[in-house]
């Protein structure tokens, strides 16, 4: 009977090539595994720096601002983005997209949605790329409707994770009455009884 080594065995029965081979298989599926789970750390760890989202509702007035604010001085990794506020950043920053904001809001016409989204998701960019720790976000004032929730989820639903909505809920006259007072100091055009 033959040996795979051209006659030649080892001492104890084991013909050195096949010993190679089994090593070196061996070695070749340790390194695969080992590559299998490196590629899986990296995906949960893109997972992980996906913003997490909460969507935070209620009418005018109703401390919105207030209580994002509170939330993100006491709780570590939170950061607060004002739809609202964006939208005005935007339109006093004398931007192509400025002027399209102040034509809509001329015009009596709400700001697409899309719009809007992109300058969230331009402001989590630009949050987390300065604040690594920063990777939950507090979204005041948005969405406003189904059509903002359907942007949101043809834009963003693979970019963010929405955790919740939470919703405040405020007695119409207790709004107002915050709202003429913020409009003392706030400079704001539709902080005033009519709008």
């Amino acid at each position: 009977m033959g040996s795979c080594c051209g006659g030649k065995e080892s001492k104890k029965g084991f013909c050195p090539f096949s010993l190679f081979l089994f090593a070196a298989t061996g070695a070749a599926f340790a390194y695969h595994k080992l590559q299998q789970k490196q590629s899986r750390d990296e995906s949960a760890g893109a997972e992980a720096t996906k913003p997490q989202v909460v969507f935070v509702l209620g009418g005018p007035g109703a401390g919105k601002g207030t209580q994002c604010e509170l939330i993100t001085e006491r709780q570590s990794g939170w950061a607060h983005l004002s739809a609202g506020d964006l939208l005005r950043a935007e339109r006093n920053s004398g931007s192509k997209l400025a002027e399209l904001i102040n034509s809509k809001i001329a015009s009596g016409q709400i700001v697409p949605a899309e719009i809007t989204v992109g300058l969230l998701e331009k402001a989590m960019e630009d949050i987390m790329a300065k604040d690594a720790a920063v990777t939950k976000f507090l979204i005041d004032g948005f969405p406003r409707s189904e059509g903002n929730v359907t942007t949101w989820k043809s834009q963003m639903s693979d970019k963010a994770d929405v955790q919740f909505v939470l919703f405040l809920d405020c007695p119409e006259d207790t709004m107002t009455s915050r709202l003429l007072e913020r409009a003392k100091t706030s400079g704001r055009n539709d902080d005033n009884i009519d709008v």
